[in-house]
C-alpha cells in the first residue's frame, strides 16, 4: 500500500509515519508515505498558496493551481489516476467498511486542507471521495489523514505482527468489543470473570457477545440499531466456503448445513436484525422441486443473499430458483454472488465486504 499526502506541513504526517507500529511498518515496506508539499508547486515567488474568498469573509482559501500542480506529479509518478481522498468534515464519516474497502486499492492520494479549505474547482476534477473522520473542525487535514493511514494500514499484510492481529476487528458486527482482563486475577478486590478462567471456550464466547450487547446498548445505541446476526447456511459441498465467508462477515455469526436430515424437520426462525446468507453449487438444480431444508425456513422480511458456484450459465436459472424459495418464506432476497472457484479466497473476502456495504445501504434506509 502507497499513501501519497498533499499538505502544507509534511513533518506532520513524516513524524507520525515513522513511529510506532506505523513506522515498522514502513521500515519493513509493507507499507510506503510519501509526503509533497503543496507549497513546491507555487506559482508565488514567496510560495503563497491561499488568497481571499471571492465574496467576502473570513479566512483565506487554498488555491486551485497548486494543489492541482501536486496532484498531477504524484499522478505522473503512480502512472495512473488514482483514488483521490479530500479530508472535510462535509464527507462521509468514516467506518470500519470504507476503512476495508480503502484497504483494497494500491495507491491512495490524500488531500489535506487548510485555512477556510479548496478552491472548490480543483476538488470537483480531482476528488473521488469525501471523507471526514467525525462531526468536528480541526485547523488542518493531516490529523484526518493520518487517522486513516492508521485505520486503513491494519487491513494491510505484514503490518500487525500475529500477537497485534486480530482475525475479528472490533465494529466489523457494529458491536463494540468486550471487556478485557490479564494478570493479576484479582486487582483492587476486583475480580477476573469466573467465566473467563473456566476454559470453556464455547460458554467464554457467548459471554463475550452477551458483554457486547450490552456494552453497545449502553454506549453507543446507534450502533446497535445497524447491528445483525449473521447466519450462513451452505448446501451441497459448499461448508469450507460458508466457513471462510462466515467468518469473514462476523465474529458471532453461526453456520447451518442445509443438507442435514435434522434440519428438515426442524424449523429455523430469522427476524429483520437477522441476516441469512447461502451458498450453493449445482446439487440444488438436481432436485426438481424445493429442496426439503429450504422449506422450513421462515423469516419477517429478513434480508438474504445467495453466493452461487455454479457454472455462468446456470447462475440465472439457481438465482430464479433461490429467490422464488425465499420470497415465499418471507425474506427479502437481496442480492446474488457469483464465486468461480472457492479457491478464490480474495474473491470470497470481496464479496464479505459487498455484503456489508450492502446491509449499510439497508440499515440507511
Amino acid at each position: 500500500m502507497r499513501y501519497h499526502v498533499l499538505t502544507l506541513f509534511p513533518e506532520m504526517i513524516d513524524q507520525a509515519a515513522n513511529t510506532s507500529i506505523l513506522g515498522r511498518a514502513v521500515k519493513n515496506g509493507s507499507i510506503q508515505v510519501e509526503t509533497t508539499n503543496i507549497r513546491d508547486y507555487s506559482a508565488n515567488k514567496h510560495m503563497r498558496v491561499d488568497d481571499y474568498p471571492y465574496g467576502g469573509g473570513a479566512g483565506m482559501v487554498m488555491e486551485a493551481e497548486p494543489v492541482y500542480r501536486a496532484y498531477e506529479a504524484v499522478k505522473e509518478k503512480i502512472g495512473h489516476k488514482p483514488r483521490t481522498i479530500y479530508l472535510t468534515p462535509q464527507g462521509k464519516v468514516l467506518n470500519q467498511t470504507m476503512v476495508e474497502e480503502f484497504a483494497l486499492d494500491e495507491d491512495l492520494v490524500l488531500i489535506c486542507g487548510h485555512y477556510e479549505g479548496i478552491d472548490e474547482r480543483v476538488l470537483e476534477e480531482v476528488v473521488t471521495d469525501y471523507v471526514s473522520i467525525g462531526d468536528y473542525v480541526l485547523t488542518g487535514g493531516e490529523l484526518g489523514a493520518m487517522v486513516m493511514i492508521d485505520a486503513i494500514s491494519r487491513f494491510v499484510p505484514g503490518v500487525l505482527s500475529n500477537e497485534e492481529s486480530s482475525q475479528f476487528e472490533s465494529l466489523q458486527d457494529n458491536l463494540l468489543e468486550y471487556p478485557h482482563y490479564t494478570r493479576p486475577e484479582v486487582w483492587h478486590e476486583k475480580r477476573v470473570p469466573q467465566v473467563l478462567l473456566s476454559g470453556d471456550h464455547k460458554r467464554i464466547e457467548a459471554w463475550r457477545y452477551e458483554q457486547s450487547v450490552l456494552r453497545t446498548t449502553e454506549r453507543r445505541p446507534d450502533l446497535l440499531r445497524k447491528s445483525y446476526r449473521v447466519h450462513c447456511a451452505f448446501y451441497g459441498g459448499m461448508e469450507s466456503g460458508a466457513g471462510q465467508l462466515n467468518e469473514a462477515l462476523s465474529r458471532y455469526g453461526t453456520l447451518l448445513d442445509f443438507n442435514r436430515k435434522k434440519l428438515r424437520k426442524q424449523r429455523y426462525h430469522f427476524e429483520r436484525q437477522d441476516l441469512l446468507v447461502v451458498m450453493v453449487d449445482e446439487e440444488i438444480l438436481k432436485n426438481p422441486g424445493e429442496p426439503e431444508a429450504f422449506s422450513n425456513v421462515r423469516g419477517k422480511k429478513t434480508p438474504c443473499m445467495a453466493v452461487i458456484t455454479t457454472q455462468e450459465e446456470q447462475l440465472g436459472q439457481v438465482e430464479e430458483k433461490l429467490k422464488a424459495m425465499f420470497d415465499k418464506q418471507g425474506f427479502l432476497y437481496k442480492k446474488t454472488y457469483h464465486l468461480p472457484s472457492l479457491e478464490k479466497v480474495d474473491k470470497l473476502n470481496e464479496i464479505a465486504l459487498d455484503i456489508r456495504r450492502k446491509m449499510e445501504e439497508i440499515h440507511e434506509k
